[in-house]
């Protein structure tokens, strides 16, 4: 007997993370990372995306309905025909146009990023209440949502990995290093140097701006964390953040196939 299931996709500026929902269930039954390929065929991505699902033992054909948020306009005809092409499905692509739990006070709505909508929407539902949200992907991205369940706007700072990525190849005699939290703030070599730079550099960044923020607006703001290198810090700078949800993007776009399907 098939099964009522549904692909979510989040194409990242870096990464497209994707993930699988059986009818009813709220965390995904699988889900993977891989590299966003601006180059890729439809069909190159429909055969990547069946041989993820070949080894989860997931018959594709059980694909009933899928929904996918992208920053990267020019992919988007890709992703819509691979989805129609290889699973058979009519999928929806997530705007500021689709019907939203919550509403954006922010005056240029249309420039909001869809993933930062799929957050706000995951949030509103199984958080509620005043929150931050903070998604450290490519670039570092602070969304605020005040107690009316507005939108009411939010920041932009560098991605950490760009950065991290952008100093290695533009300097000579620094080598690539694994962001971690170090041993302490200074460093025995030029390995630990660079990594309690970044890491005190990005804790810093995120307390000053979770502070302005709370200044301006009020103290009783929430802040949840996602993207895939916020746990490291969340593991090792208690109190900084409420709580990190991983897979709150895909919670975010099975929330909003509900109440767009």
């Amino acid at each position: 007997m098939a099964k009522d299931m549904l692909l979510v996709i989040d194409v990242g500026n870096t990464n497209t993370v994707f993930g699988v929902f059986y009818n009813g269930e709220e965390e995904p039954k699988f889900h993977k990372r891989t590299v966003t390929r601006r180059d890729r065929t439809s069909d190159e991505l429909g055969v990547f995306l069946k041989g993820f699902f070949k080894e989860e033992n997931i018959d594709s054909n059980d694909i009933s309905h899928a929904i996918y948020s992208s920053v990267v306009p020019g992919f988007n005809p890709i992703v819509s025909r691979m989805l129609e092409d290889w699973f058979k499905v009519d999928p929806i692509n997530v705007t500021v146009n689709a019907n939203l739990p919550f509403t954006i006070t922010y005056p240029r709505p249309f420039e909001i990023g869809a993933d930062r909508l799929v957050n706000a929407a995951a949030v509103v539902k199984l958080y509620g209440g005043k929150k931050i949200i903070i998604d450290m992907g490519t670039a570092t991205t602070f969304c605020v949502l005040n107690e009316k369940n507005e939108y009411i706007g939010g920041l932009i700072a560098p991605g950490l990995k760009i950065a991290m990525d952008s100093l290695i190849r533009n300097t000579a005699q620094l080598p690539p290093i694994v962001f971690q939290t170090p041993k302490k703030v200074l460093g025995d070599s030029t390995i630990e140097s660079l990594q309690s730079g970044f890491y005190y550099g990005w804790v810093g960044l995120l307390e000053g701006i979770i502070k302005e923020i709370k200044y301006e607006y009020g103290e009783d703001y929430k802040v949840i964390g996602t993207g895939g290198l916020i746990t490291t810090i969340h593991n090792s700078r208690k109190g900084l953040l409420d709580t990190v949800d991983p897979l709150l993007t895909l919670k975010g776009l099975k929330i909003l196939f509900e109440m767009n399907r």
